[in-house]
């Protein structure tokens, strides 16, 4: 199977590319913007082309007519303009890029929690009202009703909507990155306090290696277009945790316990919690997130402090 990955050179994508290459018998190639992201080493399994330049992405997907692609690619940071651009007209591209290459090619697009904003303290299903509060989040629901409206030809194409993201390797500009950024800083000692804008919101945090392996789950069943195609699935942990309670379980691995330091004007998230119901994508493919929160924060504490070694 020749899987085409957008967003290949970004943090899921890293680990989409690595986890189908283990698969064997599949033949990943990541679709990236700029050739300086392309790893040198494998050079032939990445694509350079840009999903604002419809022209060149016909001729670079042309080239390569994948049998399924999961596409990663987008802005989650960004005026609502460029939101835009990049989350849904670069979306309206790469299907149309697509299906000239192979009308029946298999698409997973992957949008994003955002989409619900505040739904309550209960387990969200796909079913929920769609009330994003912000830009991103809206860029998202466009992206979600341009991909489940799209029909031309046999085009069978799904939609995901993964929860908050936590990983090896995760940047600093998200919750669980910045307090493990900063827990490395403090071991080094080039930083005292923990610096964070709240404490007391909660969100279902989800391992990217569980998520690939959900993407993986759907794009390979047999029956995609039946079973799948034209439909959402949510994929998140089914917990929720505090950003109070990921604080402890570090201080948990590391023995240590550690200053916080707040806003003299701590602001009450827009969002005070969100937890995912996996029921749909459980019932189809088995699917099930495994890996405990705490082995990913152990593994992203590892990770930060081999890199800051280097």
């Amino acid at each position: 199977m020749r899987i085409l990955v957008t967003g290949a050179a970004g943090f899921t994508g890293n680990r989409m590319m690595e986890y189908l290459t283990a698969q064997g018998a599949i033949e990943p190639v990541g679709l990236i913007r700029r050739s300086n992201l392309m790893n040198e080493r494998e050079t032939k399994s990445f694509i350079v082309a840009d999903l604002l330049a419809p022209e060149s992405l016909h001729t670079a997907i042309a080239g390569f007519c994948p049998d399924a692609v999961i596409h990663l690619a987008g802005l989650t940071r960004g005026t609502s303009e460029a939101l835009h651009a990049a989350n849904v007209t670069g979306t309206k591209n790469l299907l149309d890029a697509t299906v000239a290459a192979n009308p029946a090619c298999r698409i997973l697009v992957i949008s994003s929690s955002a989409v619900y904003g505040y739904a309550g303290d209960l387990p969200i299903p796909e079913t929920a009202p769609l009330r994003s509060i912000s830009d991103y989040g809206k860029s998202k629901v466009a992206q979600e009703e341009l991909a489940m409206s799209y029909n031309p030809g046999d085009a069978a194409i799904a939609v995901t909507r993964p929860f908050n993201l936590v990983g090896p390797g995760q940047i600093a500009s998200f919750v669980c990155g910045r307090i493990v950024n900063q827990v490395i800083s403090i071991e080094r000692g080039e930083k005292e306090t923990l610096d964070l804008w709240e404490i007391s919101s909660s969100r279902d945090l989800i391992d990217v290696r569980d998520i690939v392996r959900g993407y993986w789950a759907l794009v390979s069943r047999p029956d995609f277009a039946s079973d799948c195609s034209r439909k959402v699935f949510n994929l998140g942990s089914g917990s929720s945790y505090r950003i109070s309670e990921i604080i402890s379980i570090v201080e948990e691995i590391t023995g240590e316990h550690y200053n916080i330091q707040l806003p003299d004007a701590v602001q009450d998230a827009a969002i005070p919690t969100q937890r995912s119901d996996n029921s749909r994508i459980t019932a189809l493919t088995g699917w099930k997130p495994i890996i405990p929160l705490k082995e990913t924060l152990r593994d992203m504490l590892d990770y930060e402090r081999k890199k800051r070694e280097q």
